[in-house]
């Protein structure tokens, strides 16, 4: 039960600082501070950025196997996303597969330097 609570910290985590850094840049490209191609560009890199942090900080949990941790955060935020595509019948296709396995490379290599870098107190 501990280590669900554990998972389920690190999501909603995510989640919260997605939405949050997602509206701030939109906030930033409604008022025409930056243009479409640095918005689309910024959109996946905030997604990457916070999972790559968010793993590094469950890897530091962990007590060992960090690519196995960071797999289970981004698969669980695949899930998520699977299923709103799927409620918002959005097409899913070679670009969301491509991008799904940067998402779990990301969290994985989170992870792994998480546990790396873990304090041996």
């Amino acid at each position: 039960m501990n280590y669900l609570k554990k998972l389920g910290k690190s999501l909603l985590l995510t989640l919260i600082s997605i939405i949050f850094l997602s509206f701030v840049l939109n906030i930033v490209y409604y008022f025409n501070i930056i243009n479409n191609n640095i918005y689309n560009i910024m959109k996946m890199t905030i997604v990457l950025i916070v999972l790559f942090i968010n793993a590094f900080l469950l890897g530091k949990k962990s007590i060992k196997h960090g690519i196995i941790e960071g797999l289970k955060l981004g698969a669980l935020f695949l899930i998520m996303m699977l299923i709103l595509k799927i409620t918002l019948n959005s097409p899913i296709d070679i670009r969301t597969f491509i991008y799904s396995i940067i998402i779990l490379l990301t969290t994985s290599i989170g992870a792994i330097l998480g546990i790396n870098k873990k304090s041996k107190n």
